[in-house]
């Protein structure tokens, strides 16, 4: 059975470009922001139904707006728990039925999910790796990103468990303060031990 690992940090911390180093190597990925990206696009899923249902004023012609519904969710969180609620299960499910598969291939594989903690699925995974940056570098980041205030971007950070707590929790460890070369080298490191069993 091959090894399944989850791949979890906060947001922006560079979750995503990690993953596609691990592809780069040859494991099998999984990015479930892509998976909600997907069913927000499927006007027949399950998903897209309900979010027009319950945030009719995230929807255009083309679809969901991501930026409407970031708005709505986020300076309400009651409409945030309702998100959750509505994607959270489809994506789990997923996750779950990916997972299974992925066990059979006899490669290894990669899971990018942001609240892996928080959603207490640590259990699903062989191993965890967690990749993070200093506070004031993520703040940055989320402000380029997402041209957000200080403030704002404090917020949406405060939505994931402390990191105290999730290093805790994780095998794998990687500081993502430097640059691209760096990280490469602490998942080449990963990547060998992995291989090794």
């Amino acid at each position: 059975m091959s090894p399944v690992l989850g791949l979890t940090g906060s947001l922006c911390s560079g979750k995503t470009t990690a993953l596609r180093v691990f592809q780069k190597k040859g494991a099998s990925v999984l990015d479930t922001d892509e998976l909600v990206h997907r069913y927000f696009k499927k006007k027949n899923s399950v998903v897209y139904k309900k979010i027009s249902e319950n945030f009719p004023e995230a929807i255009e012609e083309g679809g969901i707006c991501r930026l409407k519904l970031r708005n709505i969710v986020f300076s309400d969180y009651k409409k945030l728990k309702k998100l959750e609620e509505i994607v959270h299960p489809v994506v789990i499910g997923e996750l779950k039925r990916w997972i299974e598969k992925e066990r059979d291939k006899g490669e290894v594989a990669v899971a990018e999910v942001p609240l892996l903690f928080e959603k207490n699925l640590a259990g699903l995974f062989d191993k965890v790796i967690l990749i993070y940056a200093p506070l004031e570098q993520l703040k940055e980041r989320i402000r380029g990103k997402y041209k957000l205030s200080p403030d704002e971007a404090l917020k949406r950070l405060r939505l994931f468990s402390s990191l105290e707590e999730k290093m805790r929790k994780s095998d794998f460890i990687i500081k993502n303060d430097t640059d691209f070369f760096r990280l490469e080298k602490e998942i080449d490191k990963i990547w060998e031990r992995v291989k090794r069993g």
